[in-house]
């Protein structure tokens, strides 16, 4: 018994030499995602406002985008992730992206298991203004959408990012980056 201890002791001081640290203990929870996402338009509604018989006219559009994400644990272990979504919209007429929605929802799966999460956004709503008779214009006012991101995080570890477009997926792996671009900026 006593030279089963011995061994063990040095097995133990063997690994640590040679690697240098402990050894760690497997891991208890799965820490491997995979995200699927489809979107399609959520809640649209147009209105015409007529002006006058010149032929002037305005329309408003309202829209929300829904996203419908497949999230799933790619691991023998069982898992908990925290899905987190971010939705960025622009002023109809220009250009500075900016933060219109945020969520998460906490997502436990057994092992090689998966779930549906469905997100919707707030809506955005944008003008145009049309006066072809008269004075030739067109103005459009509000906002659009622009795009989204959406993280995994297993703890306080992102371990999945899935966006809208490669520049939102690799502006959401830089922390900086992803930081300054969830700020919200219209406070």
């Amino acid at each position: 018994m006593k030279s089963a201890g011995l061994l063990l002791a040095l097995w133990v001081a063997a690994v640590v030499h040679a690697s240098g640290q402990i050894p760690q203990t497997p891991p208890t929870a799965s820490k491997s995602v995979f995200l699927d996402v489809v979107e399609s338009t959520g809640s649209s509604k147009t209105v015409n406002h007529w002006r006058d018989i010149s032929g002037a006219y305005s329309q408003t559009k309202t829209s929300s985008r829904e996203l419908a994400v497949t999230v799933r644990n790619m691991s023998a272990l069982p898992g908990e992730f925290e899905i987190e979504w971010y939705f960025f919209g622009k002023p109809a007429s220009g250009t500075g992206r900016f933060l219109y929605d945020k969520g998460s929802k906490k997502v436990t799966l057994a092992p090689s298991a998966y779930e549906k999460v469905a997100i919707d956004s707030k809506e955005l709503s944008n003008r145009t203004t049309r006066d072809y008779y008269y004075y030739g214009y067109n103005y459009t006012s509000g906002d659009k959408a622009d795009g989204w991101i959406i993280r995994a995080k297993a703890g306080d570890e992102v371990v999945r990012i899935k966006a809208s477009n490669p520049l939102l997926e690799q502006m959401a792996q830089d922390s900086e980056a992803f930081a300054k671009l969830t700020k919200d900026k219209r406070k």
